[in-house]
């Protein structure tokens, strides 16, 4: 068998690895066999749909013809990664607008072409809409802001 997408092939892969170590982790979810819907069960569902799709960008780099691997690019890589870590840890303390913000802002700058004047702009933009959705319009009990862990 001859790969002819190679990018396709080696997306495919990381894409049903993602999709299997979720469904490994979702395991560990409690139920009760009386309950009909579970809470993995929405995450359950996009990790098959994953695992699907992982298929399909396999079976495409096997079939048609498509760009080379190319060594990716380790900055971009680095402040995604980072900007989700920052959420984690800024989110439990200051809410989710400010961890979103700093999740918008730092991994907007993996963009070769991103300007800070626009994706500041943007991300305040994004975080407003958010804040009024999930706190106002969807009332969730989650803190938009919070000074917790600061001592205030």
């Amino acid at each position: 068998m001859r790969v002819r997408g190679a990018q396709d092939v080696a997306a495919g892969a990381v894409v049903i690895a993602f999709a299997v170590g979720a469904l490994i982790a979702l395991s560990r979810i409690p139920t009760t066999k009386f309950q009909a819907i579970s809470p993995d069960l929405f995450p359950r569902v996009c990790a098959f749909a994953l695992i699907a799709a992982g298929i399909a960008l396999l079976v495409r780099g096997i079939l048609r013809s498509g760009p080379a691997l190319v060594r990716p690019p380790w900055r971009s890589i680095a402040l995604v990664i980072a900007s989700v870590v920052a959420f984690g840890l800024v989110a439990p303390r200051l809410g989710y607008a400010a961890a979103g913000f700093l999740t918008i802002v730092v991994s907007g700058l993996a963009a070769k072409d991103a300007k800070p004047v626009t994706l500041v702009v943007f991300a305040v933009g994004l975080i407003a809409f958010s804040v009024g959705l999930f706190s106002f319009v969807l009332k969730v009990p989650m803190p938009a802001f919070a000074l917790r862990g600061f001592g205030l």
